[in-house]
């Protein structure tokens, strides 16, 4: 049914349950629906030109290894053919209305179409203990610690992407959050860094019509054709195509929350004080993907990023080419952006941290999505230029989820080293939230809703009181 069909039925079924009258649910589930046609007409038409480019730079650069990163779309289609993964999406729904119930989640997620991203831990586990139990309860533990992520960060995306009474429970990015924020503070801690207003409303301020939004994208697609060595027709082509990814989407995220609000408010009222729900305010789960296209500093860090990532495709032990997947390293600069409140040097090197990580986690990740595909069949229909692997940069932002489940495959092959890793990852994880549990909430308190501001800067030498 693909997110423009399904999510205006699940928000039309929202209104109906918390007695929203009929003509303004319709209303609401039309616009989220016509929303994500807009959202996704202009990542198709953009991101494939993009995608060419990102082509042409891999060719200049001859990289030829021996996996592929296809994208997540066709690992998408793996999993969910995967067969006993249909299973996630009811039984991870009701697992997300008994949260409800108990008052351990305030998040209602929507999103239902990125719970593959949880099937995907399922199938995972699956390939490495052959036991499907194992694998649902996998997803179900993934899904909780996500939709407690999205509980975390709620305020801060609320205030910084503008999406009030929503949430991002999206698993590939949220799992990046803990990290993001520990880096964030520890770059505040620097010299010139830490006090360097490098957004880009701030650069706007200081350079003029150079640093809008709009022209810093345009500047980006002409150093990124520039590096392919395209012709100058192709790169003006691209550096237009990014500047109207950063003009257009955000009209079409304003389009989203226009039609989200009447069912958060009316959500609100409903749930707002009860006992049953711990009185919490109830937000509804939104796709992070739908909102990340739309912030300025993600977008232009995740460009930036682009041949960086490539470059990682040099460093011995990495088999896999990265490739349809640069275009969503913004997914992996979000967090940095929101925490940082757009600050474009900091979630570059953010950013760039997590593109390390991801990358290497692909290419761990390579022979299970091989499997995945051979087994569902959708290898075959999948032109991999001869790849002997295929994988996807996305699906390594489930690094350290997949490590706390990676001791179950040691009598599989799983190597000892690899599961230590990963339940040492995912402890880092932990480590990392408990260090900076307290800055989401400060940060989108000292914002004022404008995004670049970097308002937090006033409480920034003071750690302990503001972090700890």
């Amino acid at each position: 049914m693909g997110p423009a069909l399904l999510m205006p039925i699940i928000i039309f079924s929202l209104g109906v349950a918390v007695r929203l009258p009929i003509l303004t649910s319709i209303r609401s589930a039309l616009l989220v629906g016509v929303a994500f046609v807009g959202i996704f007409a202009v990542l198709e038409f953009v991101l494939g030109p993009i995608g060419e480019t990102v082509q042409a730079l891999a060719a200049v650069w001859e990289l030829n290894l021996i996996g592929l990163d296809i994208g997540w779309a066709p690992v998408a289609g793996f999993t969910w053919t995967m067969g006993v993964t249909v299973f996630v999406i009811p039984l991870g729904f009701g697992v997300n209305l008994l949260l409800l119930a108990f008052g351990w989640t305030r998040t209602l997620d929507a999103d239902i179409w990125n719970y593959w991203q949880w099937a995907f831990n399922a199938a995972v586990v699956y390939l490495i203990t052959g036991s499907w139990e194992l694998g649902l309860a996998a997803a179900i533990i993934t899904e909780i610690i996500v939709l407690r992520l999205a509980d975390w960060t709620a305020e801060l995306s609320q205030e910084y992407f503008d999406i009030p009474g929503a949430s991002l429970p999206h698993a590939q990015s949220v799992l990046q959050a803990p990290f993001a924020f520990a880096i964030d503070r520890f770059l505040r801690s620097l010299p010139i860094i830490g006090t360097l207003n490098a957004s880009p409303d701030a650069l706007e301020q200081r350079i003029g019509t150079l640093g809008n939004p709009i022209v810093l994208g345009f500047l980006v697609g002409l150093f990124i054709g520039v590096l392919a060595q395209q012709s100058v027709l192709e790169t003006f082509r691209t550096a237009m195509y990014v500047a109207g990814l950063l003009a257009l989407l955000p009209r079409m995220v304003e389009l989203l929350v226009e039609g989200l609000d009447p069912l958060v408010e009316q959500a609100s009222a409903r749930v707002n004080g009860s006992e049953r729900f711990g009185g919490e305010e109830i937000v509804i789960g939104i796709d992070a993907g739908a909102i990340v296209f739309a912030d300025t500093t993600a977008v232009i860090a995740g460009l930036l990023l682009i041949p960086y990532a490539l470059g990682l495709a040099f460093i011995p032990g990495v088999v896999v080419m990265p490739l349809a997947d640069l275009v969503a390293l913004p997914l992996f600069c979000m967090w940095a952006a929101a925490i940082s409140h757009g600050n474009l040097v900091r979630t570059v090197i953010s950013g760039g941290i997590m593109t390390t990580i991801v990358t290497i986690a692909s290419t761990l990740l390579a022979p299970y999505i091989t499997e995945m595909g051979r087994i569902t069949g959708g290898l075959q229909s999948i032109d991999t230029n001869g790849s002997q692997l295929v994988s996807a940069l996305s699906v390594g932002g489930n690094w350290w989820s997949l490590g706390l489940f990676a001791p179950l495959g040691i009598l599989d092959d799983v190597s000892g080293m690899v599961a230590i890793g990963g339940v040492i990852a995912a402890c880092f994880a932990y480590i990392c939230y408990r260090l900076t549990r307290e800055m989401p909430t400060m940060v989108a308190a000292n914002g004022d809703g404008k995004k670049g501001e970097d308002s937090e800067r006033s409480t920034a030498n003071q750690p302990t009181k503001t972090y700890e």
